[in-house]
């Protein structure tokens, strides 16, 4: 069918730390003894967020007890070290992890994101944004001002669901009033995102803003949002033509 609609990511997807994930993690790792580099950290964060995907699928992070959190936070952080070789202890992971939350920061969008939203809208896109954020999607949408551009917003506190569960995808295809298979969702997570939307029939579209995802070839990749245009006209053509 013709793609009518875009769904999206949050975090690594529309937005992103700042500062980086990079300058937090090395500035606090430094006063415990380690260096960091980029690709490093890049590569450890690949492999939290996808213990963070997992660990959803069976015991959702939100349903945790502030001791489970506190011990769950500690394997992550150390995942992220160990992007770099480093073979951190729990006890010192989750001291560094504790730190890291006393320094201030946000999340600020791409610079790919709203000229790439505004395109969409303009070419008469439905677009809509679904997070695992413990926040509601109004907060959301208001927070980072995208109220001009997506039109719904599903978070895992709206649904009451973490992504890879299809209710987060299945309420916010509800709510654009659009089929699965006319819709397009981008994330930047395998698990969470990529087969999450796939186990509902969505069209997934990968962004790999870090070139990590290298060897993955088992859906569309895409390294920015500005190529998403090309895509959706790609797939849209094919449609067409009888060949999709």
């Amino acid at each position: 069918m013709k793609i009518i609609a875009v769904l999206f990511d949050l975090y690594g997807t529309l937005a992103g730390f700042e500062p980086s994930r990079f300058s937090l993690q090395s500035k606090v790792a430094k006063k415990y003894g380690y260096e960091l580099t980029e690709k490093g950290v890049a590569q450890g964060y690949f492999l939290a967020d996808k213990f963070m995907a997992e660990q959803n699928v069976t015991y959702p992070i939100r349903s945790q007890s502030e001791l489970e959190k506190k011990i769950f936070f500690s394997k992550y952080e150390k995942l992220v070290l160990s992007g770099d070789g480093h073979d951190v202890d729990v006890e010192t992971s989750g001291k560094i992890f504790k730190e890291l939350q006393k320094i201030p920061y946000s999340m600020q969008l791409y610079s790919d994101a709203i000229p790439v939203l505004k395109e969409l809208r303009q070419s008469g896109y439905k677009l809509g944004l679904i997070s695992n954020m413990n926040k509601t999607g109004q907060e959301i949408l208001n927070e980072f001002n995208l109220v001009d551009h997506i039109e719904v917003c599903v978070t895992s506190k709206d649904a009451l669901a973490e992504k890879p569960d299809p209710k987060i995808f299945s309420d916010a295809l509800t709510l654009l009033n659009v089929k699965p298979d006319q819709s397009v969702y981008v994330g930047d997570q395998i698990l969470s995102d990529i087969q999450g939307s796939k186990n509902v029939g969505i069209i997934p579209l990968l962004i790999d803003r870090d070139n990590i995802n290298i060897d993955y070839s088992e859906t569309h990749k895409i390294n920015s949002l500005y190529e998403l245009n090309n895509f959706l006209s790609t797939e849209n053509n094919q449609y067409h033509t009888g060949q999709a």
